[in-house]
C-alpha cells in the first residue's frame, strides 16, 4: 500500500487497504494519516482514518485523525460530527474544539470559528491552537492580532510545520515578505514531504523574483524522499508553469524511468511534449494513461481538450461525458464538453453557453457616504492599492503582466471592500433569480436558499497585461467590477474589453462570441464555466478590477 501511494496510484492503495489485513498500529496511525494529508493522498488519508475510527470511536487520535482527514476532503460537516460525537463520549478536549474550528473557517464562518478555537484555548493553551486562531484573524482583516497570536505560539515551544506555514502567511499578508518567506521555509525543513509549504514557497519566490531558490525546496525533499512520486510532479506543475518545459520533460522521463508506467506521468508529459512540439502527437500517451486510470479527472480534461485540438470531436465529447459523470460540478470540464459538442451536438453547447442570457451586466449604485460612484472607486481603489504586495503576476493563475491579490479580499478590514461587497450581494441575488428562469440545468440544479464567496481578489493589469483564456474551477458564480479603466482604450480593438467563448485550443473556433466593454462600475457576472479572457491592453496603461467566485451555501 505504501509502495502504491508512494508511486502515484492512489485509488490502487486504496484498494489494497480495503481488501487487506494491513491496519496502522495505534502507535503509528495518527502520524501515518497526517503524513498522508501532507502529501495530499486525501481520499487515502480518509479511508485509513475512518476505518481505524469505526474500530475504536473512544480513542482520541482515532477521532482527531478521522475528523483531520474529512475536513481537507472537503467534508465540514462529517468533520464536525466525528468531533461532536467524540465531545460526547469523551468530554470537552481543546483538540476537538479545534477542528470545529478549523471546519467553520473552511466554510467562511471566521466568527465562529474563532470564538470556539478561543473556548478550546481556555481549556487548555495547546501552543498549535494560536496558530489556528492567528489564521482566522488573519482571513479577518485583523493582522496585528494574528501576528501576536504566531508570536504566542513559537514562545510556547510550538515547531510544527503547520504553524510555519500559517505564520508565513500572516507576515505575508502584513507585507513582511523576508519574513514570511523565512517562515514557509521553516515548514518544509520540518517536514520535507509537505507540499501545500513546497507550493507556498515557491508562489512567493517567484511572485517576489526570487529566482534563484525558486524550486530548490523541491530539489532537496526529492533527494530525501527518492520514492515519493507527488514531490516530484509537483516540482514539474511548477516548472511547467515557469515555462521550464525542457526540464519538466526529462523529470518526467526520468520518473517513468523509476516509478513505471503511470497515469500521472503519461498525461504531464504528452502535454509538456504537446508544448514543446506542436506537432507532436499526444494521444498515444494520454491513451495509455486512460488505459491506467480511467477514472482521473485531470486526465480527462486533458485528454479531451487535446481530442479537441485534434478534431477528434466526438471522441472528445465521449471522454468528457465520461469526465463530467465523475465530478459534475467540474466548471474546466464542462467548458471543455461545450466545446466539443460545439461540433457534435449544437444544440447542448448552446444551452450551456447563451452568452445573451447568461453573461448579465449591472452598473452599481454608489454606496452610503459617496456622492458619486466614481468617488467611491477613487477610495476602494486608495483601499485596494496596499493589499498588491507583490512584484509579479501569481506563477499558477491566468494573469499576465500584472499584480494579483492573497487571501479572501471579502475578509480584508477596509471599509470600501466592505462597502463594495454588500453592494455585489444585492447583484448577485438578481442574477440567481435570472438563472431560475434561463439558466442551464448545469447551474441552475445547485441553487439553494442561500450564496457565499469561495474566493476574492483584485488584479491590476498593466504595461501589456492581459487574462488568457480560462474558466473558474472553485466557483459556480464568476465576476468582474471595474474599478478603474484607462480613458483612452481603443474601442475598435477591444482594447481591455472582456471576452467570452475563445476556445482557442480549438482549430475550428470561431470565437469570441462576446465582448463586455469595461466601465468604472460595472458589474459583469456569468457562469464559472464559461471561457473568458480580456484583451490585451497597452503598455503604460493601467486597469484595477474586483473579481470574485461565488457558489451555494
Amino acid at each position: 500500500m505504501l509502495h502504491a501511494v508512494g508511486h502515484g496510484r492512489e485509488a490502487e492503495a486504496i484498494a489494497t487497504f480495503q481488501q487487506g489485513t494491513y491496519r496502522p498500529e495505534p502507535v503509528e496511525h495518527k502520524a501515518f494519516i497526517q503524513m498522508l494529508i501532507d502529501i495530499k493522498a486525501y481520499d487515502l488519508a480518509s479511508a485509513v482514518a475512518l476505518t481505524v475510527y469505526s474500530q475504536n470511536k473512544r480513542s482520541l487520535d482515532n477521532i482527531i485523525s478521522a475528523a483531520r482527514a474529512e475536513l481537507y476532503c472537503q467534508r465540514p460537516d462529517n468533520a464536525i460530527q466525528i468531533a461532536s460525537d467524540g465531545a460526547a463520549a469523551l468530554g470537552p478536549n481543546p483538540h476537538l474544539h479545534f477542528i470545529v474550528g478549523l471546519a467553520m473557517m473552511s466554510v467562511g464562518s471566521l466568527d465562529k470559528a474563532g470564538s470556539v478555537i478561543q473556548a478550546a484555548l481556555q481549556m487548555q493553551e495547546v501552543p498549535i491552537g494560536f496558530a489556528y486562531l492567528g489564521e482566522v484573524l488573519r482571513l479577518m482583516g485583523r493582522i496585528d492580532e494574528a501576528t501576536a497570536c504566531h508570536e504566542r505560539c513559537f514562545k510556547a515551544g510550538c515547531i510544527d510545520a503547520e504553524a510555519y506555514l500559517l505564520a508565513g502567511n500572516t507576515y505575508y499578508d502584513a507585507g513582511h515578505i523576508g519574513k514570511a518567506i523565512s517562515h514557509y521555509e521553516k515548514a518544509v525543513l520540518t517536514k520535507r514531504h509537505y507540499i501545500d509549504a513546497h507550493d507556498t514557497l515557491n508562489k512567493a519566490l517567484w511572485e517576489h523574483g526570487e529566482h534563484t531558490n525558486f524550486l530548490k525546496s523541491f530539489d532537496v525533499a526529492i533527494k530525501k524522499l527518492p520514492s515519493l512520486l507527488d514531490l516530484r510532479l509537483r516540482q514539474v506543475y511548477f516548472r511547467i508553469l515557469a515555462g521550464k518545459l525542457d526540464d519538466a520533460a526529462k523529470q518526467l522521463e526520468d520518473c517513468l524511468s523509476a516509478f513505471g508506467p503511470n497515469a500521472r506521468i503519461y498525461a504531464e508529459l504528452a502535454g509538456v511534449k504537446k508544448q514543446l512540439d506542436k506537432n507532436f502527437d499526444a494521444l498515444p500517451l494520454y491513451a495509455k494513461a486512460y488505459e491506467l486510470n480511467a477514472k482521473d479527472v485531470g486526465m480527462l480534461k486533458a485528454y479531451g481538450r487535446t481530442l479537441i485540438g485534434a478534431e477528434q470531436y466526438g471522441r472528445a465529447a465521449e471522454i468528457l461525458t465520461e469526465c463530467k459523470a465523475i465530478g459534475d460540478f467540474d466548471q474546466e470540464c464542462l467548458a471543455f464538453l461545450a466545446a466539443a459538442n460545439t461540433h457534435v451536438n449544437a444544440g447542448a453547447a448552446e444551452r450551456v453557453n447563451d452568452y445573451d442570457e447568461l453573461v448579465q451586466i449591472f452598473e452599481l449604485d454608489p454606496p452610503a457616504g459617496h456622492n458619486t460612484l466614481a468617488d467611491f472607486n477613487a477610495a476602494l481603489l486608495r483601499a485596494l492599492q496596499p493589499h498588491h504586495l507583490s512584484e509579479a503576476a501569481p506563477i499558477d493563475q491566468t494573469l499576465v503582466l500584472g499584480t494579483q491579490t492573497h487571501g479572501m479580499l471579502f475578509n480584508k478590514a477596509d471599509a470600501e471592500i466592505k462597502q463594495l461587497e454588500t453592494q455585489l450581494r444585492g447583484c448577485i441575488a438578481q442574477y440567481i433569480q435570472h438563472l431560475q428562469k434561463v439558466g442551464p440545468n448545469e447551474i441552475k440544479d445547485r441553487i439553494s436558499e442561500s450564496f457565499d464567496f469561495s474566493g476574492a481578489w483584485s488584479v491590476q493589469l498593466s504595461d501589456g497585461g492581459y487574462h488568457r483564456d480560462h474558466v473558474h474551477s472553485a466557483g459556480w458564480i464568476s465576476s468582474v467590477y471595474y474599478v478603474e479603466v484607462p480613458a483612452d482604450l481603443d474601442e475598435g480593438a477591444h482594447e481591455g474589453w472582456l471576452k467570452f467563448g475563445d476556445a482557442h485550443f480549438d482549430p475550428k473556433n470561431t470565437g469570441p462570441h462576446r465582448f463586455v466593454k469595461p466601465v468604472p462600475g460595472r458589474l459583469v457576472l456569468f457562469p464559472s464555466y464559461m471561457l473568458h479572457g480580456t484583451v490585451p491592453i497597452e503598455a503604460g496603461k493601467r486597469r484595477t478590477t474586483v473579481a470574485f467566485d461565488v457558489v451555494p451555501h
